[in-house]
């Protein structure tokens, strides 16, 4: 099973949970090895500094890769972990099994990693998160602003 993400540079990353590897892909298609010996990675979710966070499925762990490469365990004794997403405020949020595998339920990590329950009595069958993105503003509407703002400037003054 193939599960992936996407980095602000618009290379894609895919976990390849039955090889252990992760695979990055160029936007022109081209793949590289971008880790491997996993046990099991799925859920893959960047933070922006740009470390990638890996939830390992069959481990119940959760590894962080810095940009230059570095590994490290960011969270373990999860309960089959499996899909990842990262706020704007670059919370973690990964779907958990909860109640003996009976449903599972969503575990929120701060960037410091402090972990708490976000929601639960969710379906068996949840493999997948993610965050809606939040619009940025429209040359047009930065410009009514301004344009607003001096016309407030003009009336203050006049």
């Amino acid at each position: 099973m193939l599960i992936a993400s996407s980095t602000p540079a618009q290379n894609l990353f895919v976990s390849d949970f039955s090889s252990g590897n992760i695979y990055e892909y160029t936007p022109d298609g081209v793949r590289s090895t971008f880790a491997s010996g996993l046990r099991g990675p799925c859920g893959l979710a960047f933070n922006s500094e740009g470390d990638l966070f890996v939830v390992n499925g069959l481990s119940n762990y959760i590894i962080k890769i810095t940009p230059s490469g570095t590994q490290s365990t960011f969270a373990s004794g999860l309960s089959t972990p499996y899909a990842a997403a990262i706020d704007s405020a670059d919370n973690l949020f990964v779907s958990v099994s909860i109640s003996g595998r009976t449903s599972r339920g969503i575990i929120k990590f701060t960037p410091d990693g402090v972990k708490s329950l976000f929601a639960s009595g969710l379906g068996n069958q949840m493999i997948g998160l993610a965050f809606q993105p939040v619009p940025e503003p429209s040359a047009l509407g930065l410009l009514a602003v301004g344009v607003f703002g001096i016309a407030l400037l003009r009336r203050h003054r006049g």
